[in-house]
């Protein structure tokens, strides 16, 4: 049995290739596979706007690819998962548009390219417009569907992993609880997890409200490798309405690069562009360097937001090309009050992406035999310090596939743990070895019990320390003594986000320099001696609070 717990593109690749590959497949999922009236099935992936990067354009190389993944990985970017990352993904959209993947054409019926940022040329595939995460996860979700009417793949809806079950060091299959309350142990012969990461630990966040690590701390608990947990990925364009549009206030309301790559620019509060001279590509910047400049601009002038400006795209265009081009983004400034092909529309930057999670191989094998991950809860090094633009949704195809091969292959010869990648292997040698938070009696990762309303008022106040703490110490911009005074705080809380919270302040405090999506006010420049990835492993016999306490000696002054 492979079991794959997850739903979005990186669990759905996963169990269509087991499916295929002759394997006993069930997927498990904590809601609903399809979208109903007051839930979104798919997570973050049914919300992804942007499209998938792949270089299948006339004149456009893989090799090219692997140039602009790097580069945005600001020298931590893992060559090895880098170029499986490009080659591979060409090779699998390909493969999707030959089977029917609607992809956006131009009037040629060739394939419509779009550019985003740090991209050296257009090569991003879109599906109806800005609705391409949605558009792919109903794709993969209906071949799922057919698999599973045939019998090929089992599906269990509705269930929560509560807890990894570990036996002689191995993964051997999962404690799930029913939405009844009801638990449930499933062996398996390997375990694939997909759950997603954490940006929905940020009050501010594009993301869906489960994207908040539960997988990557059920990892942790059996004895995983962790890395990159201090890279955050902030999205520079989310909608935020000010008094100035009369809107009501909207945060978490993504608009995607590629309304920049279609001409959009960005506007201070007195109408100035502000991205001109700060980088050669403008606008069109890696991310972190378009939201670490917005940063700057509202903390001179003490504004909530920028403004983006997409009014050109209308001009040249013509009128309703704004429409025409991101029906979902227009749907969503239109309900709060704000017409963009007229005027500036108001964003601020948020939480979006994690590159940190659980350390894995080119396959998706953790350090833990039986358990492997695939998708924004796994840590390959693809992405480094900083996700190039639209390399998500691909990751999830490329990874999701290759972890449901390399886990048929274990399930066939089960002594058989032989991990891949050079960056995997120094990983997993040089990783820290930290003591388990104390949880309060709980495995890390275990879901909430059911709680009285008093308990859950004590717990919701707690959730909100919590999340200020974040907000306040693991920003766009950070420093010893906001690190310091975060751990406090998570420290002091019994929960999965305080624990998880805790890894990333303790990376963060030790990385002492400024890399990619890791902005330290306190180290400002790059360090070339510090361009290396760093591990952290659980010390599974809880005796001490993740704190100041159990950090490294060298970083015992940063948080």
């Amino acid at each position: 049995m492979i079991l794959i717990i997850g739903a979005g593109v990186a669990g759905l690749s996963c169990a269509l290739a087991a499916g295929a590959a002759g394997a006993e497949v069930e997927l498990v999922t904590p809601g609903a596979l399809r979208p109903t009236a007051d839930s979104l099935a798919g997570g973050n992936t049914a919300l992804a706007q942007g499209g998938v990067a792949a270089a299948i354009g006339a004149g456009d190389r893989t090799a090219d690819h692997l140039v602009d993944t790097m580069a945005a990985g600001a020298g931590l970017g893992d060559a090895q998962a880098a170029e499986r990352l490009t080659v591979a993904g060409a090779r699998i959209v390909r493969q999707l548009v030959r089977s029917g993947f609607p992809i956006d054409r131009g009037a040629d019926g060739a394939p419509a390219f779009g550019l985003e940022g740090a991209h050296g040329r257009a090569r991003i595939v879109h599906a109806g417009g800005d609705r391409t995460g949605a558009a792919l996860h109903t794709f993969l979700l209906e071949r799922v569907l057919e698999a599973a009417e045939t019998g090929r793949i089992a599906l269990t809806e509705g269930a929560l992993a509560e807890s990894l079950v570990r036996e002689a060091g191995a993964v051997t299959g999962v404690v799930l609880r029913r939405s009844d309350g009801a638990r449930v142990t499933r062996r398996a012969a390997a375990t694939v997890l997909a759950t997603g990461g954490y940006a929905g630990l940020f009050p501010g966040s594009s993301n869906h409200a489960g994207a908040r690590g539960a997988g990557i701390l059920l990892a942790a608990h059996a004895g995983a490798v962790l890395a990159d947990l201090e890279f955050v990925q902030f999205h520079p364009t989310v909608l935020h309405a000010s008094p100035r549009s009369g809107a009501a206030q909207a945060t978490g309301m993504l608009i995607s690069e590629a309304v920049r790559g279609a001409g959009a620019v960005l506007r201070d509060g007195s109408g100035a562009r502000f991205m001109v001279g700060r980088h050669p590509l403008a606008e069109l910047a890696p991310r972190d360097v378009v939201s670490r400049e917005i940063h700057r601009v509202l903390r001179a002038s003490g504004e909530s937001t920028v403004w983006l400006d997409a009014t050109g795209i209308e001009c040249e265009a013509g009128r309703g090309a704004l429409a025409r081009e991101f029906p979902g983004i227009s749907e969503t400034v239109a309900r709060f009050g704000l017409d963009w092909s007229r005027e500036p529309i108001p964003v601020a930057p948020a939480a979006h992406y994690t590159m940190g999670g659980v350390a894995s191989d080119l396959d998706g094998r953790t350090s833990v035999p039986g358990l492997f991950v695939a998708g924004e809860v796994a840590a390959t090094g693809v992405h480094g310090a900083n996700r190039l633009a639209s390399n998500s949704l691909l990751e999830g195809l490329v990874f999701g596939e290759a972890a449901a091969h390399a886990a048929v292959s274990f399930a066939a010869d089960s002594g058989s743990w032989l991990p891949r990648g050079d960056g995997f292997a120094a990983l997993e040698r040089d990783a820290t070895i930290v003591a388990a938070p104390d949880h309060g009696g709980r495995a890390l990762g275990a879901q909430t019990e059911q709680r009285g309303a008093g308990d859950a008022r004590d717990a919701a106040g707690a959730d909100a320390a919590v999340r200020t703490a974040i907000a306040e110490g693991l920003g766009i911009e950070r420093d010893a003594d906001g690190l310091r005074a975060a751990a406090t705080v998570f420290a002091s809380h019994h929960s999965d986000a305080a624990a998880l919270a805790g890894f990333v302040c303790l990376a963060a405090a030790s990385r002492e320099e400024s890399r990619g999506a890791h902005l330290r006010a306190d180290f400002p420049e790059l360090n070339p001696a510090a361009a290396k990835r760093r591990g952290h492993r659980l010390n599974l016999a809880p005796t001490a609070t993740l704190s100041s306490a159990t950090i490294p000696a060298r970083s015992m002054s940063s948080c």
